[in-house]
């Protein structure tokens, strides 16, 4: 093992899927067994020390060891990257910023894995008579789900992304760039499908979370109330804030809050407290872009680790961050229209179909613009290869070849497919 094995991509050491998990994981496991022991037992600076080497392993070793799945990597590189901002967080920034301590319960922990799709119960703050609870009181949900409903569901999504990432298996790389420069029609109808792929992903992981629960804990059944979709049909966002705050996947939201979001909006309020009212709303806008650019870098950190750091900076140096500094610049857009235009347009029209139509065609064109910069080095880097759902592939390949007249709007890999 050289240092140069470290440079990511071609270099990394080829490792089995069964070495695999233990190399990929154990960097997070002994961080989680060093968290969840409490301050009496190990001093806190003490915990930080150990804690060095073993985020440093954390963030490293994508970029050093790879089973050859690129879909494999890309789900390591999310968790080892929200793993290090995360267990940063407990370790060094809490303690910097809040005086806290590095220490946090297991059962907090996995609170913040199943909160991504339920609702845990809290005492109530206030009376509320429409839902009949009173200050203090906990709602009671209602079972009415079986787990059973949730394989139905996981199975639908997964049908999806069998039929469609079957279509996008058909496209190499630089045929993809090419339909972007010279048939925007077709791009759209690739964005289209991109987003629904990646929507049907990240809800079978919801699902999976949910019934892992459900069976754990619930003992097979469930309140529809009480959970939520992972992704909640990003395609028909009115606004670029709906999409990011309310639409798009939770699955990293609780280590997010955490830090960046919490840390930076800290700091700005203290930093603007007696410079200007608005404080708050400022401090605000701050935490919600200090996520933005958290997001960006990792996407950074799935393409340079997986690319190599040469072909990297050759060939997709900061397209990633691109993507998401127009998008937050775009946030940035909306929220001065909806402070210094919607306040004069009537009501009448604000809460009419047409507005809501134009919004939503605005929010599709802005990310139709913008899907080339984080779609290039994942297409490139051939990421749509490796899916992992193949049981209908034959059968939807085999139908498309017999429609010549689709043949012109797939990519040249349908010839050779299996």
């Amino acid at each position: 093992m050289q240092l140069s094995n470290f440079l990511g991509g071609d270099n990394r050491i080829q490792i089995s899927y069964l070495a695999s998990i233990p190399i990929y994981l154990a960097p997070t496991v002994l961080l989680i067994l060093l968290t969840i022991i409490p301050i009496k037992r190990i001093p806190a600076i003490v915990k930080q020390i150990i804690a060095v080497p073993l985020l440093i392993a954390d963030f490293m070793i994508p970029f050093g060891f790879t089973n050859g799945d690129r879909i494999f990597a890309t789900a390591v590189c999310c968790i080892n990257f929200n793993m290090f901002l995360r267990f940063l967080e407990i370790y060094f920034v809490n303690p910097i910023v809040l005086g806290g301590l590095p220490y946090i319960s297991f059962d907090k922990l996995s609170q913040e894995l199943w909160a991504t799709v339920r609702k845990f119960p809290v005492p109530a703050t206030e009376d509320n008579e429409k839902k009949g609870i009173k200050k203090g009181d906990v709602k009671v949900y209602t079972k009415d789900r079986k787990f059973y409903h949730i394989i139905l569901y996981l199975l639908m999504n997964i049908v999806l992304i069998d039929v469609f990432g079957a279509l996008i298996m058909t496209f190499e790389g630089h045929e993809v760039m090419y339909i972007q420069r010279e048939r925007p029609v077709l791009f759209m109808v690739l964005f289209l499908i991109a987003t629904l792929i990646l929507t049907s992903t990240f809800n079978c992981i919801g699902f999976v979370i949910h019934l892992t629960y459900c069976i754990l804990y619930e003992k097979g059944s469930y309140s529809s109330e009480q959970y939520r979709l992972l992704m909640k049909h990003p395609i028909i966002s009115s606004s670029l804030d709906d999409l990011w705050s309310n639409r798009w996947h939770s699955l990293f939201k609780s280590t997010w809050l955490a830090f960046p979001f919490r840390p930076v909006r800290i700091y700005t309020e203290r930093f603007l407290a007696k410079k200007t009212k608005n404080a708050k709303k400022i401090s605000y806008l701050a935490g919600s872009l200090a996520v933005f650019a958290a997001s960006s870098l990792m996407h950074e950190y799935i393409i340079i680790s997986n690319v190599g750091i040469p072909v990297y900076k050759r060939l997709f140096f900061g397209e990633q961050s691109q993507f998401f500094m127009y998008h937050g610049l775009g946030v940035l857009f909306e929220n001065l229209i909806r402070f210094c235009v919607l306040p004069y347009l009537p009501t009448k029209f604000k809460n009419s179909i047409t507005a809501r139509v134009i919004c939503q065609i605005w929010v599709l064109f802005f990310c139709y613009c913008t899907f080339q910069y984080i779609l290039n080095g994942f297409i490139m880097w051939g990421m749509q290869y490796d899916n992992p759902i193949k049981f209908l592939h034959p059968y939807v390949i085999e139908a498309v070849r017999k429609v010549p007249a689709l043949h012109g709007f797939l990519g040249s890999r349908l010839a050779t497919m299996i």
